[in-house]
C-alpha cells in the first residue's frame, strides 16, 4: 500500500448504557463526611452545624439520596486509623452503597498527602467521587492530580504548623509547671470546683490498700487477686485489673502530690506514636501541686522494694533457675539464704513412704551439687518456722521490755530545750515497739490470712526505720553517751513478767520484723531483725 494512501477506519460507537455510567447518572447516593478537630464545646457546635447543613443540602437536591451521615468527633486528620466513621464510609463505598462523598474541604477529608491521594484513587477506581465544596473539586472529573496534590500538601503543611504550635505551647506550660490531669484514668482523684484535683476518699482507700499490701510483701498478682475477689472495680469500671495498671500506680508520683511532666512525647506527627522520654527532651518535676494520698516515705519505700524485686537474678553462674520474678507466696523465699555459698533457699516437697514433707534446700546445691556448695543442710519447714517464732518472742522478752522501758524513762529525764536526743529517739522506739507488739497480737488472734492491720503495721515500720537512721546519725556526731539514770533502773527493776502472744508463724509479722535469715548449720540460724538486732537461734 502506498504511503500516501488513506486508511479506511470504521467507528464503533460507545454503548450509551455504559458511557459515563459512574459520573453522569442523575440519581446519586450521597454520603456526607464531617469532622471536627477537638472535643471542645465550640467545635462540637460546629460539628452539629455541619450535620444540619448536609442534611438540608441533600434534601434540597431531588436527584440526591442520603445513604448515611459519616462524622468523627475530635479525631486527628493526619491519620485515618482512629477515625472510625471515616473507615466505615470507605467500607460502604467498597460495598457499592455510595456514589458520591461530599465534604467541606480537603483538610476535613485528610491532612496527610499520601493517605489522602491513596483514598481518592481507591474510591475513583470504584467509581466513587469525592466532592470538596470549598475547593469546588470533584475527583471523578479530574484528569490531573497536581492541583489536588498541591491542596493536600497545603493542608498537611497547615497541620504540621498547628501541631508545632500546640507542641510548643505544651512544652512552655511544662516549663511553667502547669500540670495536665486526665481524671478518667486517675484513681483516687476527681475534678474539683477550682478545676484542680481533689481526693476521692472512697477511691483513695483503694490506692492506700495497694501501696500497703505491696509493702507487706504481696506480689502484684496477689494484690490483683484480692481486689477482684472483693469486687473492687478499676477507675474505668472494669472488673479485671491489669498488672501494668498496678505497677503504674505504684510508680506514679502524683499520689504524693507531685508531678513529673513530659514523661512521653509524640515522635511522629502522622503515626501519632508515643515514646517514653529517656532524655531526648527535658522533663520538669513539680512539687506539691495537688493533695497527696500517699506520704513520701511510703512512696520511697515502695520504689526501693520495686527495685529490689526487679533486681533478682541468677544465684550463680551455673544456676538454672533465676529469681527474676518476685513471688510473695512464701516469705522465706526472700529471707532464707545459705551460710556456705550465700545462695537463696528454695521450698521443696519431698514424697516419702510415710507421706509428703516440706523442706527448704540451697538452690546452688540443689541444682549443681556438692561441688559448688558442700555443707548446705536441708531443713524442714516446720523447724524453721518454730525457730523464727522463738527469735521473735525473744525480741519481746522481759529483758528486752525492761531495756525499752528504761530508754523511755531516760527520754523523759534527758530532753533539754525540746532538742531531739538519742534517749528521746529510744523512747519513741520503745513506744513503737509496744504498739507493734500489740498489733501483732491482734493480727495473730484474727488469723494468719487477715490483712486488716497491714497499714498500721506498715506505718510503724516506716517510722521505726526513719528513727533508726536518725539515731545512727546522732551517734556519729556524739562523743559521749549519757549513763543510765538510777531512778530509771529502780522503776525498771519492778517490771512484771510480760506474756508474749506470738505463738504461730505469721507471714505479715515476719515481713515487718525480719530482714534476713541465714542458715549457719543444721542446728542453728542467724536471724537479723530490721532494727539491726541479730539473734543466733537454735533450731
Amino acid at each position: 500500500m502506498p504511503a500516501t494512501a488513506i486508511r479506511k477506519v470504521t467507528v464503533i460507537p460507545a454503548d450509551p448504557i455504559y458511557a459515563q455510567k459512574d459520573i453522569r447518572k442523575k440519581a446519586l447516593r450521597v454520603a456526607p463526611y464531617c469532622r471536627v478537630s477537638t472535643n471542645s464545646e465550640e467545635q462540637l457546635d460546629s460539628y452539629q452545624a455541619q450535620i444540619e447543613y448536609y442534611t438540608e443540602k441533600i434534601a434540597a437536591q431531588p436527584e440526591w439520596t442520603m445513604v448515611d451521615m459519616f462524622a468523627d468527633e475530635g479525631k486527628t486528620a493526619t491519620s485515618t486509623k482512629k477515625r472510625k466513621d471515616f473507615l466505615r464510609m470507605i467500607k460502604a463505598c467498597e460495598k457499592g452503597k455510595v456514589d458520591l462523598v461530599i465534604t467541606k474541604s480537603v483538610s476535613r477529608f485528610c491532612r496527610n498527602t499520601l493517605d489522602g491521594l491513596d483514598y481518592v484513587r481507591k474510591l475513583k477506581r470504584m467509581g466513587v467521587g469525592v466532592f470538596f465544596e470549598k475547593e469546588n473539586v470533584n475527583t471523578l472529573y479530574m484528569d490531573n492530580e497536581m492541583i489536588l496534590t498541591f491542596m493536600m500538601s497545603q493542608a498537611q503543611a497547615e497541620s504540621e504548623s498547628m501541631s508545632g504550635n500546640i507542641r510548643w505551647g505544651h512544652r512552655k506550660n511544662f516549663k511553667d509547671g502547669k500540670v495536665y490531669y486526665h481524671y478518667a484514668g486517675f484513681l483516687g482523684y476527681r475534678k474539683g470546683e477550682d478545676d484542680l484535683p481533689e481526693v476521692d476518699q472512697e477511691e483513695a482507700e483503694i490506692v492506700r490498700r495497694i501501696f500497703s499490701r505491696y509493702l507487706v510483701g504481696h506480689s502484684v498478682a496477689k494484690i490483683i487477686a484480692d481486689l477482684e475477689a472483693d469486687g473492687i472495680e478499676t477507675v474505668r469500671g472494669h472488673k479485671k485489673w491489669n498488672d501494668g495498671v498496678i505497677r503504674g500506680m505504684l510508680k506514679n508520683e502524683k499520689y504524693i502530690g507531685d508531678a513529673l511532666l513530659q514523661k512521653t512525647y509524640i515522635a511522629d506527627l502522622f503515626t501519632r506514636q508515643s515514646k517514653k522520654n529517656n532524655g531526648e527532651l527535658p522533663q520538669y518535676y513539680v512539687h506539691d501541686c495537688h493533695p497527696a494520698i500517699i506520704d513520701k516515705l511510703t512512696f520511697q519505700r515502695v520504689q526501693e522494694e520495686m527495685a529490689r524485686r526487679s533486681s533478682l537474678r541468677k544465684v550463680s553462674a551455673t544456676a538454672k533457675t533465676e529469681l527474676a520474678k518476685y513471688s510473695g507466696k512464701y516469705v522465706l523465699t526472700e529471707l532464707l539464704s545459705c551460710g556456705d555459698c550465700g545462695s537463696p533457699y528454695r521450698r521443696v516437697t519431698w514424697t516419702r513412704p510415710e507421706g509428703k514433707k516440706i523442706v527448704w534446700r540451697c538452690i546452688n546445691r540443689l541444682e549443681n551439687g556438692k561441688k559448688f556448695c558442700k555443707d548446705a543442710p536441708t531443713l524442714e519447714e516446720s523447724r524453721i518456722h518454730a525457730a523464727v517464732v522463738s527469735a521473735m518472742n525473744e525480741m519481746f522478752s522481759l529483758k528486752t521490755m525492761k531495756a525499752l522501758l528504761q530508754d523511755s524513762i531516760l527520754s523523759a529525764l534527758s530532753e533539754k530545750g525540746g532538742e531531739t536526743s538519742i534517749a528521746a529517739i529510744d523512747g519513741r522506739l520503745s513506744e513503737l515497739r509496744n504498739q507493734q507488739y500489740e498489733l501483732l497480737q491482734l493480727a495473730a488472734s484474727v488469723g494468719v490470712n487477715s490483712t486488716q492491720y497491714d497499714e498500721e503495721l506498715n506505718k510503724i515500720s516506716m517510722e521505726f526505720s526513719a528513727l533508726i537512721a536518725k539515731r545512727n546519725e546522732l551517734e556519729k556526731n556524739q562523743q559521749d553517751i549519757a549513763q543510765a539514770d538510777k531512778r530509771a533502773e529502780q522503776i525498771a527493776a519492778g517490771l512484771d513478767t510480760v506474756d508474749t502472744g506470738i505463738t504461730g508463724f505469721d507471714e505479715v509479722a515476719v515481713r515487718q520484723l525480719i530482714s534476713a535469715v541465714r542458715v549457719l548449720s543444721e542446728e542453728k540460724l542467724l536471724i537479723r531483725f530490721k532494727d539491726g538486732t541479730e539473734i543466733e537461734q537454735i533450731i
